[in-house]
């Protein structure tokens, strides 16, 4: 799924929430999305551009993202994506899952380290 040092079960793990995330702030088109991702991980989070098309339009089908043709004046069309109501909803319940998951993750970590 991903080129990456995580796994792609990871990675799968967390994708809507990451797109959610970055659509929260702006509508953007899907390459934006791609660079933003790769870019603000830092390098490590990175899918292929085959693999990101099919969750945005999975997210638009579950109705959490929105998708609109933008004509720019110079240059080509592109698909902008936005995040509705339902999405900033369903990210809101899912940013709360993902701390206390990496909460308990992070402590059960911690407790059995032998650092």
């Amino acid at each position: 799924m991903a080129e990456t040092s995580f796994s792609s079960d990871l990675m799968r793990s967390c994708a809507d929430l990451v797109i959610l995330t970055l659509l929260k702030n702006r509508p953007m088109h899907g390459y934006d999305i791609f660079v933003s991702m790769e870019n603000i991980g830092d390098g490590q989070f990175r899918f292929k551009q085959g693999t990101l098309y099919p969750l945005l339009y999975r997210l638009e089908r579950s109705g959490w993202i929105a998708a609109k043709w933008h004509v720019p004046p110079e240059g080509k069309k592109r698909k902008m994506y936005s995040i509705t109501k339902d999405g900033k909803r369903v990210l809101s319940e899912r940013l709360q899952q993902w701390r206390r998951f990496t909460d308990s993750v992070n402590a059960i970590l911690k407790e059995c380290s032998d650092d």
